[in-house]
């Protein structure tokens, strides 16, 4: 039997505020926009929270995992390499 997949433009139920540049401030809004981050514009700065970050946007894209969870720990992953705005 297969997994639900999940859309990866779902909205989170509150956006991720985080720093960008030196004077604004982005908001993540939806697991797309979390899984490019964490992609293409993450810090070199990897801690345990960013592999944790990826593989929880990839459950929730393959419905093995909720996208709430998945923001969450995109969160932790935010306040671990101290992007939080």
């Amino acid at each position: 039997m297969s997994a639900e997949h999940v859309p990866t433009d779902i909205k989170f139920h509150e956006p991720v505020l985080l720093r960008s540049g030196h004077t604004g401030i982005s908001a993540i809004s939806t697991l797309a926009q979390a899984r490019d981050l964490l992609r293409d514009g993450w810090p070199d700065t990897r801690g345990k929270w960013y592999y944790a970050a990826n593989r929880a946007c990839a459950d929730a894209v393959d419905g093995r995992s909720s996208v709430h969870i998945a923001r969450r720990i995109f969160v932790y992953a935010v306040e671990e390499s101290r992007l939080q705005a």
